[in-house]
């Protein structure tokens, strides 16, 4: 079977957002590589995390070194481009900061709590998510903003803004109100620089080796994995998340990355990204026909897969 793109929604909000802000900033269109380049450009595609709580597992199909706010640091470096990063301090002044930056372009803010934007409905069940959004402009009661979600112009009030900005709820988050502005062009880098730039970044993040007793990385978070979906008393939360989140979301990075690695003049790493799209396409649909053991299965397969992934890096 040959490679064959994807196009369509995905969870990619903190690189749509960015993807707004460097165009609402000028970027070039026919410069500025799309969100898919963007999302590898933050290496979060590339590795596997098993986190065991006292709160129950979680799985994630990224790296132990990476989140959605460092990848954004990452992926604007490797893009040749700078910004203002500011964060902290009390609500009064982080909305101050917010509204002089609106003065000049829109900005990307974030992690916000989703469990506070309520123009979407479903926000009740999205609380202590994490989301990004490029705000647009503060008026009067109000923030508005473009949701990469869904919501383009979406009205938040100040207030319930603030509450999701805070993100009291989102362990990573390096600090309350966290906030990017003026981004700049430093650089002129083709693609194959600015993949030259991640690629050190995502060999040493795929093969950095965590191995409990709370946080598990690579092949050892793959093998946490199967051996709880092969235990009858499989956390409700953790297949939920599974379904709902991490299995379409690494089926997108996946095929991602598999483009990405191609340009990279990788295709040994390319084809292992583009079978593991293969394989979590087949987990999600046995996960949702509550056939997990057979899920284990596939999950072993991408113990395999992920082990040639390394070695072709």
């Amino acid at each position: 079977m040959s490679f064959v793109a994807f196009t369509g929604n995905s969870d990619y909000c903190f690189t749509n957002s960015l993807h707004m802000s460097l165009l609402a900033t000028g970027a070039s269109k026919q410069e500025l590589p799309e969100t898919g380049f963007l999302e590898c450009l933050t290496t979060m595609p590339f590795g596997k995390m098993y986190l065991q709580l006292d709160t129950g597992p979680l799985a994630f199909f990224n790296s132990a070194e990476v989140d959605p706010d460092n990848g954004l640091t990452l992926a604007i470096h490797a893009l040749g481009w700078s910004c203002r990063e500011q964060r902290g301090g009390p609500s009064h002044l982080a909305l101050a900061r917010l509204r002089e930056a609106l003065k000049q372009a829109p900005a990307l803010v974030g992690p916000l709590d989703a469990g506070y934007l309520t123009y979407n409905p479903s926000h009740k069940y999205l609380e202590g998510t994490d989301h990004f959004v490029m705000a647009l402009a503060v008026e009067n009661d109000h923030v508005l903003m473009h949701d990469p979600r869904k919501y383009p112009y979406a009205r938040l009030s100040i207030s319930e803004f603030m509450k999701a900005w805070r993100a009291e709820r989102i362990s990573y988050k390096w600090g309350p109100y966290t906030l990017r502005d003026r981004f700049q062009r430093q650089e002129k880098l083709t693609r194959l620089e600015m993949i030259e730039r991640a690629l050190p970044l995502i060999r040493r993040h795929i093969c950095l080796e965590l191995d409990g007793p709370q946080v598990y990385n690579g092949v050892a978070a793959l093998r946490m994995l199967a051996e709880q979906l092969r235990d009858g008393h499989r956390p409700e939360e953790l297949l939920e998340m599974l379904t709902a989140f991490v299995f379409p979301l690494a089926g997108k990075r996946s095929l991602d990355a598999a483009a990405f690695l191609d340009e990279a003049h990788l295709p040994a790493a390319a084809h292992a990204m583009e079978q593991q799209a293969l394989l979590v396409g087949q987990a999600q649909y046995l996960g949702m026909h509550n056939r997990w053991p057979e899920v284990a299965v596939v999950i072993d397969q991408l113990i395999t897969n992920e082990q040639h992934l390394i070695d072709a890096l």
